[in-house]
C-alpha cells in the first residue's frame, strides 16, 4: 500500500539526506532550509530561473516528505513554497516571479498566509479586509488570524475586498505585504503545544500596482490552488507518519506476549497511515501547479487527518507515555481542523458522489 517513489523521486529525498546530513548538530531550521535552497532542493518544481530544477509538483512531494520526515518544520514549507511562492508560479507577474521566487528557492524569504479572518472559521469568502484605492495603488486595513510562522516570514499573500461584488465571492483580490511595515503588527495566539498562531492586525498598510496578484477582483478564483497542498494534509500525514515510527518503537520495548497480543492493532494503524499516504501522493500526482482537484484533496486531508488520530489514540491507550507520543495524544484533536475542518472535508467529498467520482 505504501506507494514506491520512482528512481528520480528516490535521488531527490538521498539528496535532501545527503545535505541535512552534512550539516552540523543543532542547526537552525532555517539555516537548513538554506542549505537545501543552495543545492535547488527546496523547490525542485520551480523553473532553473527561479531556483528549482523544472521538476514536477510529484517531484517536490517526495523532497518535501523527506525533508518533514527530518524533522524540518513541515507548515514554514508548505506555506512559503506551495502556498505563497505557488500563487506567484502560477498567477503573479514576470516582474513579481523575478524578484520573489528566487529568495523563496533558495531558502532565504519566507512567506505567510492571510486569508482567515476572526469569527469566519474556514469561510475563505467571508472578508471584511478592504483594500482602498489610493495613489495608483491600495491602502488595506483589516484583522486577520490563525496565521502561522508569521514572525519568520518576510511577506504575506493577503486577500481583501477591492469592491462590493455581486456575490460575496466577486470582489476578492490578492496582495503581497511587505511584514516589516509599521502598519503591519502581529499578535501571538497562544497554543498549548507548538508555535503560536498570530493575529495580524493591518492599519492602512499601503501597497503599490506591483503588489496585486493574478485578476484584480478575482481573487477567489485563486485561492484553491494557493490553499489546495495545504488541504492535501501533508502537514498531517507528516505528523502521522512521525507518530507512527515514535509508535512502532515503543511498542518494540513491550514484552513479548503484550506484542503478540497488539500486533493485529499495528498492522492495522501501518496500512491506514499507508493508504493516507497513498491518496495524497496521488492527489499531488494528479494536479499541477495551476490546476487541484478539490474532492481529491479533501479525501486525502481527511485520510491523513485520521490516520494521525487514530496512531495518536492507540498509542494513548496501550502504550508507556513519551514525550513524543504525550505530544501526539495533545496534539491530535487539532487535525480535525487544522488546513480545513472534517466537516468541510466530508461536505466537498459528498458533493463528489451523484457523479460517481468517489474513486479516481
Amino acid at each position: 500500500m505504501r506507494p514506491e517513489l520512482d528512481a528520480a523521486q528516490a535521488r531527490l529525498a538521498d539528496e535532501v539526506d545527503r545535505v541535512l546530513d552534512a550539516a552540523p548538530p543543532g542547526t537552525d531550521p532555517l539555516a537548513l532550509f538554506a542549505r537545501l535552497g543552495a543545492e535547488r532542493l527546496l523547490a525542485v518544481h520551480y523553473p532553473a530561473a527561479f531556483g528549482g530544477r523544472g521538476l514536477s509538483l510529484a517531484h517536490h512531494v517526495a523532497a518535501a516528505e523527506r525533508m518533514g520526515a527530518r524533522g524540518l518544520p513541515d507548515v514554514i514549507h508548505i506555506v512559503t513554497v506551495q502556498a505563497v511562492g505557488g500563487a506567484l508560479l502560477a498567477f503573479g507577474s514576470a516582474e513579481q516571479q523575478a524578484r520573489w521566487l528566487p529568495k523563496i528557492a533558495a531558502g532565504r524569504l519566507f512567506g505567510s498566509l492571510l486569508l482567515s479572518e476572526p469569527g469566519a472559521g474556514s469561510d475563505s469568502a467571508a472578508i471584511r479586509a478592504t483594500a482602498t484605492p489610493d495613489s495608483g495603488g491600495w491602502r488595506i486595513t483589516g484583522v486577520k488570524t490563525w496565521s502561522v510562522s508569521t514572525d519568520r516570514s518576510g511577506i504575506a499573500l493577503c486577500s481583501a475586498r477591492t469592491r462590493a461584488g455581486r456575490s460575496r465571492y466577486d470582489g476578492i483580490s490578492l496582495f503581497l505585504l511587505d511584514l516589516t511595515d509599521p502598519a503591519i503588527q502581529m499578535t501571538p495566539v497562544p497554543r498549548a503545544l507548538g508555535d503560536p498562531y498570530f493575529e495580524v492586525t493591518i492599519d492602512g498598510a499601503y501597497v503599490g500596482p506591483d503588489a496585486l496578484v493574478g485578476p484584480l477582483h478575482r481573487g477567489w478564483s485563486l485561492l484553491p490552488s494557493t490553499i489546495g497542498f495545504e488541504r492535501a494534509g501533508f502537514e498531517c500525514l507528516s505528523r502521522a507518519t512521525s507518530w507512527m515510527r515514535a509508535t512502532e518503537t515503543e511498542f518494540h520495548r513491550l514484552p513479548r506476549a503484550a506484542r503478540a497480543a497488539a500486533a493485529g492493532d499495528l498492522v492495522r494503524l501501518r496500512a491506514q497511515v499507508a493508504g493516507a499516504r497513498a491518496l495524497a501522493f496521488h492527489a499531488m500526482h494528479t494536479a499541477d501547479v495551476l490546476d487541484v482537484d478539490e474532492v481529491l484533496i479533501a479525501y486525502s486531508k481527511l485520510a491523513c487527518a485520521r490516520a494521525g488520530q487514530a496512531v495518536a489514540r492507540w498509542a494513548g491507550e496501550e502504550l508507556a507515555p513519551t514525550p513524543e507520543l504525550s505530544a501526539a495524544v495533545d496534539e491530535a484533536p487539532e487535525l480535525t481542523i487544522s488546513g480545513g475542518p472534517q466537516e468541510l472535508q466530508l461536505d466537498l467529498i459528498a458533493t463528489d458522489f451523484p457523479i460517481g467520482r468517489a474513486v479516481r
